[in-house]
């Protein structure tokens, strides 16, 4: 009787099942880093309700290296001129500005000044309305932090280091209310660190 050869058993790693296995893991962690907003494609920005217009012909950036002291200021400002009864803070608009295309607003973007900060961020509460875009002009006080702005099963996230301006120009275009939470772990109370974006 002629020897029989055994068969060689192949390795997991080598078996079709597995290979699948894992090209769908390795999709499926993309798709999950895109929902949370931090994909380098944009996939977890929800355009329908919010949306980045180009900012050609805008006032130049503020210098992303200000002194904290300075930023603090221009945020006091800003909260001083817009605070609400409730505490809330709604950025006044240029009506002027608003009275063209029936009512739409066609003016510069609105300043908004926000201050991240361990672990909260201030204003904590912002009333925006529709369809304006608003320069938000974010500084992380005293270590990195980021902004991740919460929308139906998507987010859009800035990153914020430390001690630098961050200027990013948003147009809300659904009314409601976005959560925002930091994006970046920044001490035991990370988890407390949360605003909100009301949209009117």
């Amino acid at each position: 009787m002629p020897d029989q050869l055994e068969p060689v058993p192949t390795h997991l790693t080598t078996r079709r099942g597995f290979i699948v296995l894992c090209g769908f893991a390795v999709v499926s962690l993309y798709g999950l880093w895109a929902a949370y907003g931090a994909a380098p494609s944009g996939l977890g920005r929800d355009d329908a309700a919010m949306s980045s217009p180009p900012t050609a012909g805008a006032p130049q950036p503020l210098d992303t290296h200000m002194p904290p002291e300075e930023f603090r200021r221009l945020a006091q400002e800003f909260v001083d001129a817009n605070i609400q009864a409730d505490g809330s803070v709604k950025p006044s608009l240029d009506t002027s500005a608003a009275t063209a295309l029936a009512g739409a607003y066609i003016g510069e973007p609105v300043d908004v000044y926000i201050q991240a900060r361990q672990y909260s961020y201030w204003p904590a509460v912002l009333r925006l309305e529709r369809d304006v875009p608003y320069r938000f002009r974010i500084m992380a006080m005293d270590t990195d932090h980021g902004a991740s702005i919460q929308f139906q099963g998507a987010a859009y996230m800035i990153r914020a280091p430390a001690e630098h301006v961050v200027e990013k120009v948003l147009v809300f275009r659904e009314a409601g209310e976005y959560p925002v939470f930091c994006t970046v772990y920044c001490g035991i109370g990370h988890d407390l660190m949360k605003a909100k974006i009301v949209v009117e």
